[in-house]
């Protein structure tokens, strides 16, 4: 029972104060009950008090009743008076027994018993029998018995006033009580109920102020201290949750933020991409910008034009050591075969250990192309970035295609206009260099053996071929048509032609994309490469050669036609052979340069090196 109490004081303040409570209530219970005993058990002393005095002046009366003899009849009421008033006495002072009251009161009454009312009695007797004597003898007894009763009544005096001390000490006893019981009280409400409920609305108030870091000291096993405890659990839980709302907040201003990134990042390069000057320097800066924005690796843009393996590498940031490496681990085929799948399902890694995610490029049955992109970290691609990917290469493709359709329409209008002008010369400089021809064979049957005429007109002669080759030669070359097949279709039936004309297979080693070159700089192209090759087959008596084409890392377009000939001295060309000048004169057209090389022991290189309008035209704004 005691430890319970005990356990339920030490948890409860209301049980603390409630104990308290019922402290004061007791001790003033006690105060009133006190009293009222001590009251009640004083009420009969003034009555006793007033006996005692009426006892005194009964006997004088007494006396003087007896003393005189008209008066003497009157003697035997005032004993039966103070025969009752005695009684009233005793009754009033009983409980006392054993005290020196009692004591007193007993010898009070045995003396009036045994000296007093027999002495009253006789000298109450009728005239003629009372005894003076008896009168004499209570006139020296009375005051003895009256200093008796005197002394009855400063005892019930002192009684009182001893009671009336009892009641005095008590009360303030009590009062102390009581006062300290609410000294200590006022310290438990001010200690443990208004202290932590100040301190509660405290941190209540920082709450609402938006201070989530704010704790209630009072943390006891009683009730305020566990609603500080649940106070300070609900804002632990608030700060947890306030924590995790920041983050989430800043989780969603982190992704809004990239998000709007990505929109202007892809606003840019669609604005880029759909720029009516559109070229490969364009879709090269892009995707730098798209690198750098989302922090990848090195990216590349490789075509593969009607379905031709390998593909042809046009634009990108991947170093010759990366590109070598690439093609060394895996086929164009793999490449473009993993671009079919989703990019979360993508696992292709590169020898590194860097992941290597392949999007697709291209929207027709001409141009197939994919877009791979090297991770700098082993990490997966967040999900934004891969849709941010996505929608790029999607640009990209619909780019490429837009610039292939551009320049299909730009060579289909080339090829007219070349088509025009071989009509042209067909009708008008080719005839009269027939004509031209006969006159000479006429002219040659009318000298006879002129000796002086007849060289001249030799010449004249060889000339005119030469010169009706050459324009039957460009007739042909503006007659070739590039069609939807494109440039290195074009290529390579130029090289299966001077293949059957010279008698054995000449090499081809193309890693251009047709998407490289405009429509004019592939006629060009096609047209000094079947200049080199024309000169091969009527001058050079080679047994092999061969056709290089490629993109260098500056950018430039390089061609190479190389043969086992004889060779010649580039800085004296034969008399009539215009060949090399034809060639120079194109690649100035494209703003590049030829070199020949031949060196005495035979052989002759011819190298045509020039950046194609795709690159060079941001540099031209």
């Amino acid at each position: 029972m005691i430890p319970a109490l005990l356990n339920t004081l030490r948890h409860s303040i209301l049980a603390r104060i409630g104990l308290a409570m019922v402290v004061l209530a007791t001790l003033s219970f006690l105060s009133v009950l006190i009293s009222t005993v001590i009251a009640d058990s004083s009420v009969g002393k003034a009555s006793a008090i007033n006996l005692s005095g009426s006892l005194r002046m009964t006997s004088y009366r007494l006396l003087s009743e007896l003393q005189q003899a008209d008066r003497r009849p009157f003697a035997g009421q005032t004993l039966e008076q103070f025969e009752r008033r005695l009684e009233t006495l005793e009754r009033a002072v009983a409980g006392h027994t054993g005290s020196a009251l009692d004591q007193l009161l007993a010898q009070v009454r045995h003396r009036w018993e045994e000296e007093i009312r027999p002495l009253a009695r006789v000298a109450t007797a009728p005239e003629g029998s009372a005894s003076p004597e008896a009168i004499q003898q209570l006139a020296q007894d009375i005051p003895g018995f009256v200093n008796r009763i005197d002394e009855v009544v400063q005892l019930i005096e002192l009684d009182l006033e001893e009671r009336i001390r009892l009641l005095r000490a008590t009360q303030f006893a009590l009062l102390g009580l009581m006062v300290v019981v609410s000294l200590i009280t006022t310290w438990m409400l001010r200690t443990l109920l208004f202290r932590p409920l100040a301190d509660l609305l405290k941190a209540a108030r920082s709450v609402t102020a938006g201070s989530f870091g704010t704790r209630v000291r009072h943390t006891a096993p009683d009730e305020l201290g566990q609603l500080g405890q649940a106070f300070n659990a609900m804002m632990d839980e608030i700060a947890s949750m306030y924590g995790q709302l920041e983050a989430k907040v800043a989780q969603k201003t982190e992704a809004l933020t990239r998000t709007n990134q990505s929109l202007e990042l892809l606003y840019r390069t669609s604005q880029q991409l759909s720029s009516g000057d559109l070229g490969l320097e364009t879709i090269h800066q892009v995707l730098r910008e798209i690198e750098e924005a989302l922090e990848l690796g090195h990216n590349a843009i490789c075509i593969s034009e009607h379905g031709q393996f390998p593909a042809q590498q046009v634009v990108g940031s991947l170093s010759p050591g990366e590109n070598l490496r690439l093609r060394a681990e895996r086929d164009c085929a793999t490449c473009f075969h993993q671009a079919t799948l989703a990019p979360e399902q993508q696992t292709g890694r590169t020898a590194d250990g860097r992941q290597m995610i392949v999007f697709p490029l291209g929207g027709d049955e001409s141009l197939h192309g994919v877009m791979p992109v090297m991770l700098d970290s082993a990490m997966p691609l967040p999900r934004d970035k891969l849709r941010t990917l996505e929608t790029v290469s999607r640009q990209i493709s619909n780019a490429l295609v837009n610039m292939r359709r551009t320049e299909e329409r730009h060579r289909l209008a080339v090829l007219e206009e070349r088509a025009v002008i071989a009509r042209e010369l067909h009708d008008s400089i080719a005839q009269s260099l027939s004509y031209l021809k006969i006159q000479v064979t006429r002219l040659e049957k009318h000298l006879g053996d002129n000796p002086q005429a007849t060289p001249i007109a030799e010449e004249l002669k060889v000339g005119l071929n030469a010169a009706y080759r050459e324009l039957r030669e460009l007739i042909t070359t503006f007659r070739l048509r590039l069609d939807e097949r494109g440039f290195s279709a074009a290529l390579q039936e130029t090289v299966e032609e001077f293949s059957r004309k010279c008698g054995f297979t000449i090499a081809l080693d193309n890693r251009l994309s047709g998407i490289v070159l405009t429509a004019n700089e592939e006629m060009h192209v096609i047209r000094i490469i079947r200049e080199a090759l024309a000169n091969i087959e009527k001058h050079a008596k080679a047994s092999s050669a061969g056709i290089e084409i490629g993109l260098d890392d500056d950018r430039r377009v390089r061609v190479c036609v190389r043969d086992n000939g004889r060779g010649f001295n580039p800085e004296t060309p034969p008399r009539n052979h215009y060949g090399l000048i034809i060639m120079r004169d194109r690649a100035q057209i494209l703003d590049g340069s030829v070199e020949v090389v031949s060196p005495p022991e035979g052989g002759t290189l011819v190298c045509l090196g020039f950046r194609p309008e795709q690159f060079s035209a941001k540099e031209n704004r």
